[in-house]
């Protein structure tokens, strides 16, 4: 009888470690897009060509799909369980797609990977998307710079400039939170590119 449970004990070790495995996981991340109303503007001195809106780059350490937290300004903290559905350089050239696309600013408004030939381009830089923790509120910033070109063989710079925007403070910590801040500070960044570029309409032909 003493060699059998120690034999039964044996062959249950294995079966007990295999187990582990078995067991329920994490729960799976939660993923937030930018939602906001389309902001097209209508220009009256409007491009005469169409626009290519590139992927804008991000910075390290905002180039992932973690919600980003920064405490007070130093501490850099990434969420696994809540995350953008995409890098936030891409959500934000997207974003300003769409928004173009239902403005009069440009007769026609394509993506990177269209193979339709424009004279201008749209290139991004996403230095700052982050959740800025400061005491019991929280606040969401963006930072990113943006530039229009001329395409062929000059490539001609026609308009660069960084845009730096922040929310309203938010006594609610959660990643919904966050996301509904930055949707609306990239709304206001849509607009006022646009308002910026309307202004180049009589210039570039």
């Amino acid at each position: 009888m003493k060699r059998f449970w120690i034999f039964l004990m044996l062959t249950l070790i294995p079966v007990a470690g295999c187990s582990s495995l078995l067991l329920p996981k994490s729960p799976p991340p939660v993923y937030y897009r930018l939602e906001y109303k389309s902001v097209g503007v209508k220009c009256a001195k409007s491009f005469t060509g169409g626009l290519r809106v590139w992927d804008f780059i991000t910075s390290s350490p905002f180039d992932q799909s973690d919600m980003v937290v920064i405490d007070h300004g130093q501490q850099v903290s990434f969420s696994g369980s809540f995350q953008w559905i995409t890098s936030p350089g891409t959500m934000v050239a997207e974003s300003l797609l769409r928004d173009l696309n239902e403005g009069s600013l440009f007769p026609q408004v394509v993506s990177g990977d269209s193979p339709i030939e424009v004279p201008l381009t749209l290139t991004g830089h996403v230095f700052t998307f982050a959740w800025m923790r400061q005491g019991s509120k929280a606040r969401a910033m963006l930072q990113v710079e943006v530039s229009l070109s001329a395409t062929g063989p000059t490539n001609r710079l026609i308009f660069r400039r960084i845009y730096e925007l922040i929310s309203v403070p938010f006594t609610e910590d959660t990643a919904a939170a966050f996301a509904r801040a930055m949707s609306g500070i990239v709304s206001r960044f849509s607009q006022q590119l646009q308002r910026d570029l309307c202004l180049l309409g009589d210039v570039v032909k």
